[in-house]
């Protein structure tokens, strides 16, 4: 009897074991047979009326602050950083040298391990680089393999020539692809800074679709309120009505949003000055105030008058 208990338990382990086995071999399968999707360029979001986001992640100012500034990195120094650095290391690795070598911050791009990140630090070192030889910076862009990079670093390009030259900056944002509209937002507004007529005739050439024109016009308000709430009412005031009033209506949008950047819910009162354009005033607080207070901006929308600009705007905070 327990010589037979004996066999029945050998069986019944052995059993076991090729069920166990057989299982983990079919996981095993799935899980080299998976396959990742491709991650999709992003497409810009039109809106029909006001609505012009903010510029796109990845292109930022070209300036050190803090104690970054401060920081030498190095070759070696990246190298010896645990794994989860290095990359993070190899990118400002990049950036210090483009300050003067765009050659030597490529070759840190290169040494870069995640893809995208590398694709972000050879846009990042063209932009810095473009203040010294636009032209070699450029020749950088067509060599990035990821489209939303690869138009990024054209977009970055225009924007580190915006203030040295202007009409160059401004014609360079047409071959920025994906980020075109959004390019001559940000680049026709650091125009517009220090020279609001030309920013003005850029606009007033009428190019591209609705969307387009009126992404022209935004960035001129938003700008130039960000440093004289002044200044970008008298831009404003020369902006043509445009088809439904839009054109002027999104300079203004864009002077809420510039002038609210750093008077947050407090320039409210300053709409006042808008006259019928309040609204839209308004609109580009409540947009600004979005990013970092959710309530705040649809507070601002409570004060909106007009029922459609309020659900857009309600719409747009919420979202």
């Amino acid at each position: 009897m327990g010589y037979e208990l004996s066999m029945r338990w050998a069986r019944f382990e052995t059993l076991y074991i090729l069920c166990l086995l057989f299982c983990l071999a079919v996981l095993e399968f799935f899980q080299l047979s998976w396959s990742v999707a491709p991650e999709p360029d992003p497409v810009a979001v039109e809106e029909v009326a006001i609505a012009i986001p903010p510029r796109p992640e990845g292109v930022r100012e070209n300036s050190n602050v803090g104690d970054e500034a401060s920081h030498r990195y190095t070759e070696a120094g990246c190298l010896a950083a645990d794994e989860q650095y290095r990359d993070i290391c190899f990118h400002q690795l990049a950036r210090q040298r483009a300050d003067t070598d765009l050659d030597g911050g490529l070759t840190a791009c290169g040494q870069i391990s995640k893809k995208l990140t590398a694709f972000e630090c050879m846009s990042d070192v063209a932009e810095l680089y473009a203040k010294y030889d636009r032209d070699k910076a450029l020749e950088v862009c067509p060599n990035i393999a990821k489209k939303k990079w690869r138009d990024q670093c054209v977009f970055g390009i225009a924007l580190a020539q915006s203030t040295l030259d202007p009409t160059w900056a401004f014609r360079t944002c047409d071959q920025s692809g994906q980020w075109r509209d959004f390019c001559r937002h940000d680049v026709n507004g650091e125009i517009a800074v220090v020279n609001s007529d030309l920013a003005l005739a850029h606009c007033a050439e009428e190019e591209g679709d609705l969307l387009t024109r009126k992404t022209c016009w935004h960035g001129i308000g938003k700008y130039i309120a960000r440093v004289d709430v002044d200044r970008a009412y008298e831009a404003c005031d020369k902006v043509p009505s445009g088809p439904n009033n839009l054109y002027r209506e999104n300079c203004i949008h864009g002077l809420g949003w510039g002038a609210s950047e750093s008077r947050g819910v407090d320039f409210v009162a300053g709409c006042e000055r808008s006259g019928a354009e309040k609204d839209s005033c308004l609109l580009g607080i409540a947009y600004n105030l979005k990013r970092f207070d959710v309530d705040a901006g649809l507070s601002i929308c409570m004060q909106v008058e007009r029922s459609d600009l309020k659900e857009k705007c309600e719409a747009f905070v919420r979202k």
